[in-house]
């Protein structure tokens, strides 16, 4: 296991180093007007900085046996497929939806299958986010979000 991680963390110190390279290419701008490359820039810092941390750990420990197996154990698969099933079935009916309705019954869905809460937490939550996440994107940042079937009212 140590070799895997010290190769991986070598691969994505790479990766972070050519995002922070991309960054600083596009034009980093200030803090007060951040440039084109400024987010990419400190992302791939801290990509760097992470993988740095992982490469050092996995110089300093030896590798347990049945490391690998102890990640995994105790995962619900069924869990996992609902869960990409549901993305992709959310990026398919994202446009002709809309966000909001696309993502209500999104976290309606995760509430109620995936994690198991009562209808009312699940309906709550999930209109609560959803609303949250119009308002900051679209109102607040200005982004422009699909609205689907809300087109018509």
């Amino acid at each position: 296991m140590k070799k895997k991680d010290i190769l991986s963390s070598l691969f994505w110190m790479a990766v972070g180093l050519g995002v922070s390279y991309g960054g600083y290419d596009l034009e980093l701008g200030s803090l007060r007007e951040p440039g084109s490359g400024f987010v990419f820039f400190w992302v791939g810092l801290l990509m760097f900085g992470l993988s740095l941390g992982v490469c050092i750990q996995a110089l300093r420990k030896e590798g347990a046996a049945g490391e690998l197996k102890a990640l995994w154990a105790g995962v619900q698969w069924k869990k996992v497929a609902y869960v990409l099933a549901a993305l992709v079935l959310y990026a398919w009916a994202f446009l002709s939806l809309g966000f909001i309705v696309c993502t209500i019954l999104l976290l309606i869905f995760l509430f109620k299958v995936v994690e198991p809460q009562r209808w009312s937490v699940a309906v709550f939550g999930a209109v609560l986010s959803a609303l949250s996440g119009y308002v900051v994107f679209n109102l607040w940042l200005g982004t422009q979000l699909p609205r689907g079937i809300m087109k018509i009212m």
